[in-house]
């Protein structure tokens, strides 16, 4: 499927068996498994992404998640709560009420259909490039994020109905699939970033600071290389709120090349998977090495600091921020 693809290195990626569902530790509370699509339509003035789990006691949700000013000032969340699940049912079939999610089980095809009174969805995701293991990096993956985890890019196409209006798209989107532990009082803070300037260049990396440390991971597609960052120099500033205002990044990769980002933020939405720590998701129009695409960063800060930097306008205008 990815034979035309050239990796740096071949742990970057893992085998197609792990495109399907898990063993977890019935023993481990923290133990789970998840999959989110993300999808941008900026000249909408939407994001979305819908996100499926499934925890150590085989108890499964779902939630369909869209934000930006083509939808309102506050998004709109479907969440379909926590229910037991056969421990047999795998994501080559995965069923929720009015949600599904099929993969070809390759890390190729995967497709999501959604929908209730208010909303519709049929989405169609087709991998670009083979998925980025986070277990490939020298220190492997960080053990308070998962046991293992992948990322990876590709196109999405299909039809999104929301409060009358038809909206069909053919776009580019992206997924990951984690499974292990995830204990979010671990982070310190964080910033996920993804991007794609069309389906042949992507870029994502994760700049994490947990145990004390700072860890990097990610990957650098383009050019049918698919090669591991190895630096990222950033400049990032928030508008009101402590929100994604712009984005300035440049990678290096193992492959010895640079990667130049610009973003600029048209959506937000906050994301509160745990009381302890808030997630700021932000979509963006994004320019890499000079192409118009999309970028999607998540900015992760314990939630109480969060509340307290808000406070002070000043603080905001120390890391370029708006008055």
């Amino acid at each position: 499927m990815f034979d035309h693809i050239t990796l740096t290195r071949p742990e970057l990626t893992v085998d197609r068996v792990h495109d399907g569902r898990h063993a977890l530790d019935p023993a481990n509370p923290q133990d789970r498994e998840s999959i989110p699509v993300l999808v941008h339509l900026p000249d909408e003035g939407i994001a979305f992404f819908v996100y499926t789990w499934v925890n150590h006691a085989s108890e499964a949700g779902a939630v369909f998640f869209l934000f930006g000013p083509g939808i309102g000032p506050d998004p709109v969340i479907v969440g379909l709560p926590d229910r037991t699940v056969p421990r047999d049912l795998d994501f080559s079939d995965w069923r929720i009420d009015h949600f599904t999610m099929r993969h070809d089980l390759q890390f190729g095809a995967c497709e999501i259909a959604f929908a209730n009174e208010r909303i519709k969805l049929d989405l169609r995701f087709d991998g670009s490039h083979p998925p980025y293991a986070y277990s490939g990096n020298a220190k492997g993956c960080p053990p308070y994020a998962a046991d293992d985890r992948i990322e990876q890019s590709g196109r999405a196409v299909g039809t999104l109905e929301f409060d009358g209006r038809h909206i069909a798209f053919d776009t580019t989107g992206h997924r990951d699939h984690s499974w292990g532990v995830r204990d979010w009082q671990a982070f310190q803070n964080y910033r996920w970033f993804q991007g794609q300037a069309g389906p042949d260049v992507s870029v994502h990396f994760w700049h994490l600071n947990a145990l004390g440390v700072t860890r990097l991971l990610g990957y650098v597609f383009k050019e049918g290389v698919m090669a591991e960052v190895t630096d990222v120099e950033f400049d990032l500033t928030f508008g009101e709120g402590f929100r994604q205002k712009q984005l300035t990044a440049m990678l290096t990769d193992d492959a010895g090349r640079t990667t130049t980002v610009s973003a600029e933020f048209y959506a937000h939405a906050p994301l509160i998977p745990s009381p302890d720590i808030t997630l700021t998701e932000g979509a963006a129009r994004a320019v890499i090495d000079g192409k118009p695409g999309v970028g999607w960063l998540e900015v992760a800060m314990p939630t109480a600091y969060l509340e307290h930097i808000r406070k002070y306008p000043a603080y905001r205008r120390s890391v370029g921020g708006d008055a």
